[in-house]
């Protein structure tokens, strides 16, 4: 499961059920004496209501994550110590700890950790007394574990088929790259049918920035700067994720003149309103505009290289691309042919 995927389901409203009916269970069994079940479901109860508290901002999910495998881990090693020792209500953890590994691990890490956890809990089961009501827990839980890694595995199947579908970003809020060149290349369509303007932004978190940030604080920055643009943008603007911390917004019925002004509005909303450390984080955009014969491949390449000389150059600035310009930086480099003859 990715991070985007574990986020929103520990923030649904069934999660929360499953956390409370978890304290309820933990009441229950401490009132009816059973005082190792009710320490288990206390850790389980703790875990699901932390790991959804901190998992409320996004730039604290990949710690919440990784602090809910360990002590799903930690669930796991009770129970086959629990199992070992002839405690009879670890049998019923023994359904219950392969879903929670499914459900914090990747599919194949998970598959390993749940196929040593049952070898290590059927021996554990063997070397008690009560052989026979162990034959049949045994059973029992291998129907289970075999049905539960059915589904388990349908469900992998099915996100792998369902993932090129998906066109945003959960936390970002922005288009995925792959759907880019389609879209733009329909924008661009539609533009020539219709005689309009069509501008394009590339934005990315200036250098000066990322060089003071732990990769963590950048993917926090950029989720917040994507929230920003989804909040400011138009209807009819679209923006993807282009690279890591990079952004590419499609502006229709916008001119190259009218973008810069857009850029340059976005970059003051950013620079306000997003902060790490209590250091305000600036941003660079490159804006370029629809020319006769562009396609998506080359309108992307111009915003991206108004970025790039930005980015090189300053900070906190929009760069316009500009053709002569271009030219003449390619024209003052002598060619192969001219650096032979002198």
């Amino acid at each position: 499961m990715s991070q985007t995927d574990h986020q929103l389901l520990i923030q649904s409203k069934p999660y929360l059920y499953a956390s409370i009916l978890s304290g309820v269970l933990s009441l229950t069994t401490v009132i009816n004496g059973q005082f190792i079940f009710a320490g288990q479901m206390a850790i389980l109860c703790l875990l699901l209501f932390v790991n959804r508290f901190k998992s409320s901002d996004g730039k604290n999910a990949q710690p919440s994550l990784i602090w809910f495998k360990r002590t799903s881990v930690a669930l796991g090693l009770i129970t086959i110590v629990s199992l070992f020792l002839g405690i009879e209500s670890a049998k019923i953890w023994l359904y219950f700890i392969p879903l929670l590994v499914f459900f914090v691990f990747p599919f194949q890490a998970a598959l390993w950790l749940v196929v040593a956890f049952s070898f290590i809990a059927m021996i554990a089961l063997s070397t008690t007394s009560q052989a026979l009501e162990n034959i049949q827990v045994s059973l029992n839980y291998l129907l289970y574990l075999g049905i539960s890694c059915s589904l388990v595995y349908l469900r992998e199947l099915r996100r792998r088929q369902l993932k090129p579908l998906r066109r945003t970003d959960n936390l970002t809020k922005a288009a995925i790259r792959e759907h880019l060149d389609d879209d733009l290349t329909k924008e661009i369509q539609r533009c020539e049918r219709e005689g309009s303007e069509l501008s394009i932004m590339a934005l990315a978190i200036d250098t000066i920035c990322t060089s003071k940030l732990s990769s963590k604080e950048q993917d926090t920055v950029t989720i917040n700067i994507g929230k920003l643009l989804h909040k400011n943008l138009r209807l009819f603007d679209s923006y993807y994720l282009w690279e890591h911390h990079e952004f590419l917004i499609v502006l229709p019925h916008t001119s190259s003149a009218q973008a810069v002004k857009i850029a340059n509005a976005l970059r003051i909303q950013i620079r306000k309103k997003t902060a790490i450390n209590d250091e305000a984080i600036t941003v660079s955009v490159g804006v370029s505009g629809l020319n006769i014969d562009d396609d998506s491949t080359s309108l992307s390449a111009r915003a991206a290289q108004a970025l790039r000389e930005t980015l090189v150059k300053s900070s906190n600035r929009t760069n316009l691309y500009r053709e002569r310009e271009s030219r003449k930086k390619d024209s003052a480099s002598p060619k192969p042919s001219e650096k032979a003859s002198k």
